[in-house]
């Protein structure tokens, strides 16, 4: 199966009117936001999401990580890309910091401040990227391991792939979002029931996340992935979640609660749940941007290992939509990878970045209205304006 971009594009149009957005007769500006609404305006939802999310953890760090605002860069202000982003309508927020803590920019939006807190969306799924590397260092899981070694009761859309097929975004399941954009009847049905038990849509059947990993099939007669580009799930990283799990034996909730103690954030941090409690790793992180940019210190803790995943993207992991990055970026371990970092972006606008040559981290949270959950547009700004600011503090560093 291989998915046309430019499809994706076209059928933008389509998005409303498949319940994509989950639309109806309720106008577009109705307050207030729930679960049934909050998809029509993503816009101010995007910062609202904790009061209306049906289930989640929070947690406040024991121990706050201190950054210093008296480091500015004012030099970053006169980077072109940045600087057209820092003055878009649909910017909520940038803080830009190093892996010291130094607050080199810090600007907000939309009547937004160091306190609002902003759903990261897919941004989200990098968690994964850092849950897996803890494992992999501690011996407990492999690449190469098969997912029915940890979870013998998967389904036929993940048995037979491998940890690194997941976590890269290389299986061919039924939960294809980008057929389901593109008005693949099938996909969509699968699309929208995800997203009800991921806690994105009503979920009245209160059915759980891992009874529906385990019920996913296969697309066609094999799993495995054939596409010239990733095959982009919100579920593949919850399998990931689930598979730390088995593979670590400590529940996948208490790893979160530690990693958010390990942000050191100076705000409450929040994860969705399912109805059972379990973390979606994938699309549920709800943070304060400052808090955002400390969440990005963890991805680059280890510069070493994110130095060498780079390289290994490029040969193990699968292509990122060239419309997305503008640049050549693989997706690998449970994030995008390329020469200027490891991140990764999120529906509406979200972006997290860290650059492990400079260490430096870009936190970006958007406020686009757009029918397209991904809008490459918006992206290409965000992304072009991190690589340039990566460029330009390697350079001085």
């Amino acid at each position: 199966m291989k998915v046309n971009i430019r499809a994706v594009a076209i059928a933008v149009s389509l998005a409303t009117t498949m319940g994509l957005a989950q639309a109806n007769n309720t106008p577009s500006n109705q307050v207030p936001l729930n679960i049934d609404t909050w998809q029509q305006q993503r816009h101010i939802g995007q910062a609202q999401m904790k009061d209306f999310y049906p289930n989640m953890l929070a947690v406040n760090a024991q121990d706050v990580f201190q950054v210093n605002h008296q480091k500015r860069d004012y030099e970053l202000h006169e980077i072109p890309s940045l600087a057209r982003l820092l003055n878009h309508p649909a910017t909520g927020s940038v803080v830009i910091m190093n892996s010291e803590g130094d607050v080199l920019l810090e600007q907000y939006r939309n009547g937004h401040d160091r306190s609002t807190t902003f759903s990261d969306q897919s941004s989200t799924k990098s968690i994964g990227y850092i849950l897996l590397n803890k494992a992999i260092a501690a011996g407990k899981i492999k690449l190469t391991d098969k997912v029915e070694q940890y979870i013998p009761s998967i389904g036929s859309g993940f048995r037979g792939r491998t940890v690194g097929d997941v976590a890269a975004m290389n299986v061919n399941h039924s939960v294809a979002e980008l057929a389901a954009y593109t008005g693949d009847k099938d996909a969509l049905a699968n699309f929208d029931k995800d997203e009800s038990v991921i806690g994105m849509q009503r979920n009245d059947d209160r059915m759980e996340l891992r009874e529906w990993i385990e019920s996913i099939t296969s697309m066609g007669d094999s799993n495995e992935w054939q596409g010239e580009i990733a095959n982009y799930a919100t579920i593949n990283t919850s399998v990931v979640g689930w598979l730390v799990e088995a593979a670590t034996g400590e529940p996948l909730a208490k790893q979160v609660r530690d990693l958010f103690h390990e942000v050191g954030g100076e705000n409450t941090m929040f994860m969705g749940t399912d109805f059972a409690g379990t973390p979606v790793v994938g699309a549920s992180m709800m943070s304060s941007t400052i808090d955002f940019a400390r969440y990005g210190r963890l991805l680059i803790s280890n510069k070493a290992q994110v130095a060498k995943d780079i390289k290994d993207a490029a040969k193990a992991g699968q292509p990122v939509p060239a419309q997305l990055t503008h640049i050549d970026s693989h997706y690998y371990k449970s994030a995008i990878m390329n020469e200027y970092g490891v991140g990764h972006s999120g529906w509406a606008g979200q972006l997290i970045w860290a650059d492990p040559e400079s260490g430096t981290i870009i936190a970006i949270n958007s406020m686009v209205q757009s029918e397209l959950p991904a809008p490459y547009d918006h992206f290409n700004k965000e992304y072009q304006a991190a690589f340039d600011v990566v460029k330009h503090l390697r350079a001085k560093k």
